[in-house]
């Protein structure tokens, strides 16, 4: 059998057997995914004080402990106040959404704009059934946390199975080199450059946006809780970790913060001071994003432009609603590169 012949039915041997390793793993498939991915993501910095002399179990076992510490502290800090919030924003949303709207009317009033919002259809329909809305997004959210927890126990095919996450991490950083050969090795001879060279690029864009943008995240809802809650806005604290953790994608974050945030300073209204002061936030800190802190920590490892981010959003959107906009964005930059491998291949078989 010659080797042309051979190396498709490698191929299609591997991609059967991935099939039934994954039928097969059933509800571990989950954690195990998990685990490569917070691999992908701690490794380097497992690598770095290995090359340090520090020995690779004892670095994993530091890393893994330091992660635990600060996810513990956070969950023993913020979460009961960001459920407590959480909770009182819903049940005070249609209530606050109707204030909002009353006092705009007002505001702009006195600017010389008239706009009847008070008998709008929107305040009739707060107004008649306020409680009725309150009570719809408080069933739907408990609704949706209900059965997002029943569907998770299902997946692990219960909670002892999330333990398999820390133990899978463990044994693929150990081994992740060897890991790496063996998956490369089944690889065709006459195609292991090219894909090579197209992981290679593709790791440079998934690793100096995934981390990079994680990174981003987490500063930007520390800025936004702290710059909120101190000028003063009601939900201040969770209204900018929630425009944080959106930032992850471009352009959501900032809108539906920026927008939640006037909203709550408008059915709060006692003065300018508070918008004004919101506004100096968001300003302040797309500032802040824009100038030093994405430069820095993503730099231009993406590589799209504004209508080409735009156009990413819009059909990861469409095809798979938020997973796909979270994925859209490195997913282009990805295909984008190597189109461009693709491109330089071909002028030089023309040549």
């Amino acid at each position: 059998m010659t080797d042309k012949i051979k190396s498709p039915l490698v191929v299609l041997s591997i991609f059967l057997i991935i099939a039934f390793l994954m039928i097969g793993l059933g509800s571990a498939l989950y954690p195990l995914i998990i685990s490569f991915s917070l691999a992908y993501l701690i490794f380097p910095i497992v690598e770095k004080l290995e090359s340090k002399g520090i020995p690779r179990t004892i670095s994993l076992a530091v890393v893994l402990t330091v992660c635990a510490f600060f996810l513990i502290l956070l969950l023993a800090l913020l979460v009961p106040q960001i459920i407590s919030e959480s909770k009182t924003f819903i049940q005070e949303l249609p209530e606050n959404s109707l204030i909002a709207l009353k006092k705009l009317e007002f505001f702009l009033k006195n600017y010389g704009v008239n706009i009847d919002l008070s008998r709008g259809q929107i305040e009739s329909f707060l107004a008649q059934n306020s409680e009725k809305v309150s009570a719809n997004l408080i069933n739907k959210a408990s609704g949706f946390l209900s059965h997002f927890f029943t569907d998770l126990l299902s997946w692990f095919l219960g909670l002892i199975n999330l333990f398999l996450v820390p133990l899978f991490l463990f044994y693929i950083i150990n081994d992740y080199e060897k890991i790496k050969e063996e998956l490369t090795s089944y690889i065709p001879n006459f195609w292991k450059i090219k894909i090579k060279r197209y992981l290679q690029l593709a790791n440079v864009v998934l690793s100096g946006y995934i981390r990079g943008q994680l990174l981003v995240a987490l500063i930007l809802s520390c800025l936004y809780g702290i710059g909120l809650s101190l000028v003063g806005l009601r939900f201040g604290l969770l209204i900018g970790i929630i425009t944080g953790l959106l930032s992850i994608i471009p352009y959501v974050g900032f809108s539906v913060g920026f927008a939640t945030s006037l909203m709550m300073a408008f059915a709060n209204y006692s003065g300018t001071e508070t918008i004004v002061g919101l506004i100096l936030v968001f300003l302040i800190v797309q500032a802040m994003e824009g100038m030093f802190i994405t430069p820095k920590l993503v730099g231009n490892k993406v590589g799209l432009s504004a209508l080409m981010t735009m156009l990413s959003l819009i059909i990861g959107g469409n095809i798979a609603g938020l997973f796909g906009m979270l994925v859209a964005i490195p997913l282009a930059a990805i295909l984008k590169n190597l189109f461009i491998e693709l491109k330089l291949e071909y002028i030089k078989s023309i040549k």
